[in-house]
């Protein structure tokens, strides 16, 4: 009966140490592999603004760019910086500016809900800026009530990218 205890005990140590997944800020998005033992040192503080402009040509895919971001705060958080310690704002404009649509203003376009929407909420529960330039809106014809209620408006784009690299945001683009 001992040795049937302790081989269970090894059974279920070893189990649980193959089961040991990547630490997550944003569930269910921003896929990583960990990286052990790297030369180049992570920093202890990060300050990113995402600058996404391009879109998927399918409407139900999610932004690759917009993943990238919770991708960026993943990697980060399994990699032992602090949540307190990374910052990420997130300027989406042209193609990718209907990407921070309501569910409703996205079927009437697009014949679907936004596969963006839940992403984007998950993300700015988590401290992300999320900015959305006002010449894309206002050329594209968006109101107001049919952008997602957390995502600011800016001047522009750029007004918004000057803006946060003034404030010490490096300057991220994946498109």
């Amino acid at each position: 009966m001992k040795k049937l205890l302790i081989l269970l005990l090894v059974l279920f140590l070893i189990a649980t140490s193959l089961t040991v997944s990547a630490k997550r800020l944003i569930e269910g998005y921003g896929d990583f592999k960990p990286v052990a033992n790297t030369s180049f040192k992570t920093p202890k503080k990060v300050k990113a603004v995402f600058d996404v402009y391009t879109s998927n040509q399918d409407n139900e895919e999610l932004n690759r760019g917009i993943n990238t971001v919770a991708r960026f705060l993943n990697m980060h958080i399994d990699a032992g910086v602090k949540k307190k310690n990374i910052k990420a704002a997130l300027v989406i404009h042209g193609k990718a500016g209907k990407d921070i649509l309501t569910n409703s203003a996205y079927d009437k376009r697009y014949i679907s809900d936004n596969p963006n929407a839940e992403l984007l909420k998950k993300l700015h529960d988590a401290g992300v800026q999320i900015i959305v330039c006002g010449q894309t809106v206002e050329f594209r014809g968006y109101k107001r009530d049919e952008i997602l209620e957390f995502v600011d408006v800016s001047l522009s784009a750029i007004t918004a990218l000057i803006s946060l690299q003034s404030q010490g945001y490096q300057l991220i683009t994946f498109n």
